[in-house]
């Protein structure tokens, strides 16, 4: 792959000034995050040229992302470990989470957890 194609498709994950790839990315790295979910019709989606990113939705106002939490981990947390986890990522903007599924507690634990590191969450970002 030339290097102008590698240029153009990272351009293209850039909408409003956010750079949609790196929010998937850091959504994904939290610990109470199962995974990104949009999959429903209408749900939250980024379409990009020749892909969409399922999950996250850019608008000038309002970053929103669309996840898969993790059993057992408080939907205040995980809010508040992605909101912080994108502070940086679209400081301008609220970020708006939606809790749209859970995993499944009697399902085989897969080990989706490499990489990430726990986020300690504070009286002040409640």
């Amino acid at each position: 792959m030339s290097t102008s194609v590698r240029t153009r498709q990272a351009a293209a994950a850039i909408v409003d000034g956010v750079d949609v790839d790196a929010v998937a990315v850091a959504v994904r790295a939290c610990p109470g995050v199962d995974d990104l979910y949009g999959s429903r019709p209408g749900g939250p989606a980024t379409y990009l040229p020749g892909r969409r990113v399922y999950g996250v939705r850019v608008d000038p106002y309002v970053l929103e992302v669309q996840v898969r939490a993790r059993w057992g981990v408080p939907a205040v947390e995980v809010a508040v470990q992605i909101r912080h986890a994108l502070r940086v990522l679209a400081p301008a903007r609220r970020i708006d989470v939606i809790i749209a599924d859970l995993t499944d507690p009697a399902a085989p634990e897969l080990d989706r957890s490499a990489g990430k590191v726990p986020i300690t969450v504070s009286e002040q970002d409640q």
